[in-house]
C-alpha cells in the first residue's frame, strides 16, 4: 500500500480539503484515487490560485472543493456527502 499526501481547497472561507492517505488501486489503474479527504482552511490553502479549476461541493453549510490540477494526478476522489458517500473524477 502507497500513502500520499494530498491537499485541496477552495475560495469559500469554510473549513477545507487537508492532507490524505490514499491506496493504491488495482495495477490496472493509471493513478492512485484518494480515499476520505481531510480538511484544511482557505488561509492556509496558499497553492491554489484564484484563477485555478475546482469542482466544488455545497451541503448546508458545509463547502468543498477538488482544485482540477489535483484531480488530474490522481483521477478519483471518494469522500462523503451528508447524503452519503461521493465519487469526484476529473
Amino acid at each position: 500500500m502507497t500513502t500520499h499526501r494530498l491537499r485541496l481547497a477552495s475560495f469559500l472561507a469554510v473549513p477545507l480539503l487537508a492532507g490524505v492517505a490514499a491506496a493504491q488501486e488495482t495495477a490496472s489503474l493509471p493513478y492512485v484515487a484518494v480515499h476520505d479527504p481531510q480538511f484544511i482552511s482557505v488561509a492556509e490553502a496558499t497553492f491554489v490560485s484564484a484563477g485555478d479549476r475546482v469542482i466544488g461541493l455545497m451541503a448546508g453549510t458545509v463547502a468543498k472543493a477538488y482544485p482540477a490540477a489535483i484531480l488530474s494526478q490522481h483521477g478519483l476522489v471518494e469522500d462523503r456527502s451528508p447524503s452519503g458517500p461521493i465519487a469526484v473524477t476529473w
